[in-house]
């Protein structure tokens, strides 16, 4: 599932993970990296176990609720096969043997799936438009879903999606709580199905958004990890747009290190960043082509590459080209952002 509403504060969060590596005094933070690290393991620990005896007493729960629903109907369809058998005695075995024969839970099972996948898909184009209602009631409904089936991967990963578009809505002082409670659904959807590549691209998205509340060496471990998921998901759906504009992004703001950040940087990255300002463009030109439209805010990083590699003239093109399209995000700052630099570069038109 792809689209550009998904993104509208991804932007400041990939600069925040890949440029904070400028500013790290290594041995101190270090340090600080492995307390960290055991309060997050001990954090995760509790969090798990939580969720684990609230699943089992919901899943006793279910279990106990079906049994009783089975029985119930089995015996009404005994009482009835044996009114029919008092009156029309000759055909009593028949009777019997259809009723051992009749199996309800395959209709149920045919039925609810169709309801659900129903259900998800309804949650999907709520999810995808830039309506805070449509969201928020999208997100009431993954609530109560992962209520009734917490170990759900689709169920878990559209709510990780959920509270990341919930966490623009509320107050700084809960946003970092949406964000958490986001990338411990997606967690828990990858540790049931790790081939789901939209579990790994909200994963990385919300770890993007986490960057926001992060120490500066946790700034740097979360740019690993966001590149980890976003690699992953690419590779199990190269087609998807989002994820090329994702990584267009980070390739942008790995082009924009300099030489003493990209040091620092190789403390800490298993391969440091790199990328140029061509591969960057390359992956935004990808995302458009496999969005089969323009997209405003992909057109503003496409002028950013340009303006980077001194194209000017076709950088003034590009931006006059955002600058006409409707902003169909949350983020107000990308019209601004777009008007500031036709306003710095228009001599070269």
């Amino acid at each position: 599932m792809t689209s550009n509403n998904s993104l509208y504060v991804l932007g400041a969060a990939v600069v925040g993970i890949v440029s904070a590596a400028g500013l790290f005094i290594v041995e101190h933070l270090r340090q600080e990296r492995r307390r960290h690290a055991l309060a997050q393991d001990l954090a995760r620990l509790d969090r798990q176990l939580s969720g684990m005896q609230q699943e089992l007493k919901q899943l006793q729960s279910l279990q106990t609720e079906r049994r009783n629903a089975k029985s119930k109907r089995l015996k009404n369809a005994v009482s009835k096969n044996t009114s029919i058998a008092s009156t029309y005695s000759n055909t009593l075995e028949a009777d019997s043997s259809d009723l051992e024969f009749y199996d309800f839970s395959d209709d149920e099972t045919i039925s609810a799936t169709i309801s659900t996948d129903q259900l998800l898909k309804d949650i999907d184009d709520k999810l995808n438009v830039a309506d805070i209602n449509q969201v928020s009631d999208a997100f009431d409904r993954l609530v109560g879903l992962n209520g009734e089936q917490p170990r759900d991967a689709q169920i878990l990963w559209r709510l990780g999606k959920a509270y990341h578009k919930m966490s623009a809505t509320v107050e700084d002082s809960i946003k970092q709580d949406y964000i958490n409670k986001g990338i411990d659904c997606c967690e828990v959807a990858l540790d049931v199905d790790g081939n789901i590549a939209e579990a790994h691209k909200w994963f990385a998205i919300l770890v993007g958004s986490r960057s926001n509340y992060q120490s500066i060496q946790g700034k740097i471990s979360d740019g690993y990890l966001f590149k980890q998921h976003i690699d992953a998901a690419i590779t199990i759906n190269p087609n998807d747009s989002t994820l090329h504009h994702m990584l267009g992004r980070f390739t942008y703001e790995s082009a924009n290190l300099k030489w003493y950040e990209r040091k620092v940087a190789a403390t800490f990255f298993a391969e440091p960043p790199s990328g140029t300002f061509d591969e960057a463009l390359e992956h935004f030109i990808v995302a458009e082509r496999l969005l089969g439209k323009d997209w405003k805010e992909n057109k503003l990083l496409m002028a950013k590459c340009q303006i980077a590699l001194g194209r000017y003239q076709e950088a003034i093109q590009t931006l006059k080209i955002a600058d006409a399209m409707v902003n169909d995000s949350l983020d107000t700052s990308i019209d601004s952002e777009i008007k500031v630099l036709l306003q710095k570069y228009n001599t070269y038109s």
